[in-house]
């Protein structure tokens, strides 16, 4: 839910958890999502992370 929270910088720090797990393919699979994300800091955490 928090990725598609409308707020960006709750959808960061989702991302960034996720990053924390990304040897899971669930927060894989879920930071893939977010690569298209319209915040330009979403996407490049989400880049990161995968």
């Amino acid at each position: 839910k928090a990725l598609a929270d409308p707020n960006a910088d709750v959808r960061k720090a989702a991302v960034l958890a996720l990053t924390r797990h990304n040897g899971t393919a669930e927060a894989r699979a879920a930071l893939a999502t977010v690569t298209s994300d319209p915040d330009a800091d979403v996407r490049a955490y989400a880049a990161r992370g995968l």
